[in-house]
């Protein structure tokens, strides 16, 4: 009988393929990934015997005779094989949903382990196979035991991959259900047409479904650096904690990269970040190197790698501190470094990635190039912020904020005329918790844009309030504080409106603050904003003027109706010994002549006040004239603001 062999060879070329393109595949060496690849092996193996085999059988050389019957056997012991494999590698895939005992896993080697005793014993007994004295093939009366076996692997393949779709991602399960059924079809075709070979159709065609959709290298490849990305990052956590290996990850975070994107373009970043990638894979000398993030790297050391860790952050140090040459631009970046041992401080993979977050964060403040080695102390610290964060949700959702409230007052009416609100969480499982504690946390997590409209909502009742008691009260606005998160809101004109509107009051009530840092991070959104809202009658206030970025070119243009000092300006420049006390006089002057009324706050002393009323300074706020105060508290001093005429209280 003469046998097609051109599907066979396709299916060869095609699996050699896969196996010299998967090899230098970055995957986790999960069990699943290490199984895949002895799937590849086997059948690569499985198909180039089956080709041989062929060819010895119909050339029939009597020379040949012992090396046909060996190649023949190795291929008939291989081939099921191949089921047996793809069933391995279902189980491994759910394996890692849910652990399974190694017995249940012991007993799918079962039928293979049955076959291959017919194959051991097939040659004195003939059973599968035998070649006669001129060297001609014979099947043997249990060859439907061949493929018998494949059959009942690709049913289990099957039903694994049913009785275990609950574990993992139905997408992923159909696959897994899908690769045995196209393998059972294959097979049966050449049983209908048996000159044409197609078990390695059959296994390949398996096989590229599940390397394109499950076993793909791009899935685990960052396409600009060529590393494994963070997804894969996250998978090796969980395998080294699964299998519970100390190791230590080093996390590398760009300082400033957006500054190289806008000076030298997008194309010169990404170069940069190809050209750091690069340097990293060599210096950490480490085969686990992954982009963690946009400009973040994480490095992960294996076993006794303490020294491995300390000669890396010193190279990478000096390498820092030298310049990068991007094309014809050199500049020189520095970057933050955090340091996290497992299980020595973090315990879990979800600890190991808040702790390097949190360690990086602190090498920001420690300074350029300064590594940050997390400790226990750290590790309670971001514990105490997860629990801050849960704190946060609940009084969200429970109505558990309180609003303050501290009054402005006017200098030339001698009264107070608007207030400040401050948002307070004050009755919690860990006490009173302050505003510079949990603001950031809400701005880090998202809550801030809720929590900013319920302040608003919150504000908008007490104005109303205010309005309603004291119409004749000289009581002008409140300022309610919107993050640079808040600008991230594509509705947020919107609901801003939406919210004055509903509670009923002139909009012209409400002041927004924001601080300059918020007109950096997004200007133009920013502006677009205030030029709605002010069109709307509401006002805004610029504060924290004097830190950070200030300069008055930020501002022109901008619809600022008040600018607040910050209290580091009004307390220097009050005090005696400092030259320059004119400083401020032209600094409000300047103000003055562009429409912009100052605002001094953290006046706590005669001393300040004086000054800063020579200044020429219209509105003072700060504890010498009053604290922050409850909404009950507020509208009394508010409203009742002519008591008040004369001196602070």
């Amino acid at each position: 009988m003469t046998w097609n062999l051109t599907a066979e060879c396709i299916a060869f070329v095609i699996a050699c393929i896969i196996l010299a393109y998967s090899r230098k595949s970055y995957l986790t060496p999960s069990l699943k990934n290490r199984i895949f690849q002895v799937c590849l092996i086997i059948t690569v193996a499985a198909i180039g015997l089956n080709i041989a085999s062929t060819i010895l059988i119909e050339n029939r050389a009597i020379e040949l005779i012992g090396l046909t019957w060996l190649i023949t056997t190795l291929y008939f012991a291989a081939t099921p094989l191949i089921g047996a494999a793809y069933y391995y590698y279902i189980y491994a895939t759910f394996t890692e949903a849910r652990p399974r005992h190694a017995a249940r896993a012991a007993l799918g080697s079962i039928p293979y382990l049955i076959y291959l005793a017919c194959v051991a014993s097939n040659a004195w007994t003939g059973s599968l196979f035998y070649l006669d004295e001129t060297g001609a093939y014979h099947q043997g009366p249990l060859i439907p035991i061949t493929y018998l076996v494949f059959y009942l692997y690709c049913a289990m393949c099957f039903v694994r991959a049913y009785i275990s779709r609950r574990d993992i991602d139905p997408a992923i399960t159909r696959i897994l259900i899908f690769f045995p059924l196209l393998a059972v079809a294959v097979i049966a075709i050449q049983q209908v047409f048996p000159s044409y070979i197609l078990s390695g159709s059959a296994a390949v065609c398996s096989l590229l479904i599940v390397y394109l959709y499950l076993q793909n290298k791009q899935i685990s490849i960052d396409f600009l650096t060529g590393i494994p990305n963070r997804q894969e990052f996250s998978n090796m956590l969980a395998l080294e904690q699964k299998h519970q290996n100390p190791f230590t990850a080093v996390l590398v975070s760009v300082d400033n990269f957006k500054f190289i994107n806008d000076k030298f373009g997008t194309d010169s970043g990404d170069a940069f970040l190809g050209s750091l990638s690069a340097y990293l894979k060599t210096a950490a000398r480490t085969p686990w190197l992954y982009r963690y993030g946009g400009d973040q790297f994480v490095a992960l050391f294996e076993k006794d790698r303490r020294s491995e860790v300390d000669g890396f952050l010193a190279e990478l140090r000096a390498r820092m501190a030298e310049p990068w040459q991007i094309g014809d631009t050199n500049f020189v970046v520095s970057c933050s470094i955090g340091i996290v041992d497992y299980p020595d401080v973090a315990a879990s993979s979800g600890s190991v990635t808040n702790a390097l977050e949190y360690s990086v964060e602190e090498s920001k403040r420690l300074g350029p190039n300064e590594p940050c080695r997390c400790t226990q102390g750290m590790v309670g610290a971001i514990r105490r912020k997860h629990r801050i964060a849960d704190i946060l949700r609940r009084a969200l959702a429970e109505d558990g904020f309180t609003i303050h409230y501290q009054p402005i007052w006017s200098v030339p009416q001698q009264k107070f005329v608007a207030a400040e609100a401050l948002c307070r969480l004050e009755d919690t499982e860990l006490g009173p918790i302050s505003p510079a504690e949990f603001i950031p946390i809400a701005e880090e997590t998202g809550i801030i844009v809720d929590m900013t409209y319920a302040v608003l909502e919150k504000v908008c009742a007490f104005i109303k309030a205010a309005r309603d008691d004291y119409p004749d009260s000289p009581f002008d606005s409140v300022s309610v504080n919107f993050s640079a998160v808040q600008f991230m809101q594509n509705d947020l004109p919107e609901r801003t409106i939406d919210i004055i509107r509903a509670s009923e009051i002139d909009p012209r009530h409400i002041k927004i603050e924001i601080t300059e840092s918020v007109l950096v991070s997004n200007p133009e959104g920013v502006a677009q904003f205030m030029l709605e809202m002010h069109e709307a009658g509401i006002a805004f206030c610029l504060d924290d003027f004097g830190t950070g970025y200030s300069n008055l070119s930020t501002i022109l243009g901008l619809p600022i109706d008040v600018v607040k000092l910050d209290k580091s300006i009004v307390w220097m420049t009050s005090r005696r010994d400092f030259e320059g006390s004119d400083f401020l006089g032209h600094l409000v002057a300047s103000f003055a002549a562009m429409g912009i009324t100052v605002l001094a706050e953290g006046v706590e002393t005669d001393e300040q006040r004086a000054f800063i009323e020579e200044a020429g300074c219209t509105l003072i706020q700060g504890f010498l004239y009053a604290k922050p105060m409850d909404g009950r508290e507020a509208l009394g001093v508010i409203g009742g603001s002519d008591s008040c005429e004369g001196s602070p209280t």
